[in-house]
This record gives C-alpha cells, structure tokens and sequence, in this order.
C-alpha cells in the first residue's frame, strides 16, 4: 500500500507561534544555540531560547520570509528569499531581537552579531550577485518524536521545487553532523567549516576550558 502523500503548507506570521514551540524543543540540544547561550543558568535555558526564536522568527516575517510546515507542524522551516535580509537593523529593532539579546547580557549579544558571519563562506561559493541574492533556509527543525518519518525530507524538496525555476541558489548552515549529511544527500555542496567558541566551549556547545568549540557548516544548493 503506497504512503499518503504529506500535507505541505506555508504562512506568514500567523505561523510563529507554532513555529516558535516546535522550534524551541527541537533544538533544546543543538551545539550552537548551546554555545549562544552557553553561560545562561539550566533553569533559564528554555525560557530563554523560546524567546530569541520568537524575536529571530519575527526578523524573518518583517523580512519577507515565508513559513513551511508538513504534518500539522511535525517539521517547519523558514525560507528567506532573494534580498530578504536576516540582519536588517531596522527590522531587528520591531522584532525585539536586539533589544531582547541586551537584556541576557553582552556575551549573547556578542556572540549572536559578530563571532559568525557567513560572508565569507558567501563569497567563496557565490558571484556577486548571488552573495546579494540568495535563497536561504534560516532554520528548519522536526519535532523530537516525528524523526525518521521523511517529514525533513519531504519539506526540503517542496523548498527546493519552489526555487527552482528561480534559479539562484539556496544556502543554509547545518549545525550537526547528522544535519550536515541529510543535506548532502539532497545536492548541497559544503562550503566550509567555521568552528565556533574554540577555548571555552566543548564540541556539544556547553562551558569547557580549552574545549575545541561547535563547528558549523554553511552549505549551498543549486537547481
């Protein structure tokens, strides 16, 4: 018996809430939120990265960005297209993003706006023009007991048909290991590997003197 075909479907801000729950939990243990938050107590880490998804989800919406989920929110995503700035300061401010990474004090701050930036990963992979103008999927996440389902896979290529006939490219950064492989094996290249809080975290994101640090990949595709 052949599978049900799943359900895709997208939004604009009317999906952050359900993106933000979905979000919040998928990524309790992912490395480089751990290591943007990495000095935070236990007891406030949840809370916390609840709020900056909010703030990073509503910099995406003021953007332009478009929400994808599939299976009544099992995977969500947020693709941000040609032009759609993530840094744009002005949105920053409406989203409560600075305002809110100022509160949770400068190590946040510091490291969330000046210890990665994909500029220079951009420019090996991209023309000019392309480093302006790219697709990219700023997050995409699965909710913990609806892995290995194919929900990721399916959304990833409903993203990929909608930027197809487009034809830039998508970039994107994996944060694992297991996220960077199932990227490859849906066509994305590597870019590189930046590696993140070297001396002061350990490879899972969390405090560690002279810990080798989190490593991310920026990855792109082209249709």
């Amino acid at each position: 018996m052949s599978q049900p075909k799943l359900q895709i479907t997208s939004g604009r801000k009317e999906y952050i809430d359900r993106s933000v729950q979905l979000l919040t939990s998928a990524f309790d243990k992912d490395p480089i939120f751990r290591w943007l938050l990495h000095n935070l107590p236990p007891s406030e880490y949840q809370s916390v990265l609840s709020k900056i998804f909010r703030a990073f989800l509503t910099q995406g919406s003021l953007n332009n960005g478009v929400f994808f989920e599939v299976g009544d929110f099992g995977c969500c995503s947020l693709l941000m297209p040609p032009g759609g700035r993530m840094e744009n300061s002005s949105t920053m401010l409406r989203a409560g993003l600075i305002p809110y990474l100022f509160t949770i004090g400068p190590g946040p701050l510091k490291r969330a706006l000046f210890e990665y930036t994909s500029e220079p990963m951009l420019k090996k992979a991209f023309t000019k023009e392309e480093q302006k103008m790219h697709w990219y999927v700023f997050i995409m996440g699965t909710a913990t007991d609806r892995r290995r389902q194919g929900l990721a896979g399916a959304l990833l290529v409903h993203m990929q048909d909608q930027v197809r006939n487009d034809g830039r490219p998508l970039w994107l950064e994996a944060t694992t290991k297991y996220s960077r492989d199932f990227y490859s094996k849906h066509g994305f290249e590597t870019v590189g590997e930046p590696v993140l809080g070297k001396g002061y975290v350990g490879p899972d994101g969390l405090t560690e003197k002279n810990g080798e640090g989190v490593t991310i990949w920026p990855m792109f595709w082209r249709p």
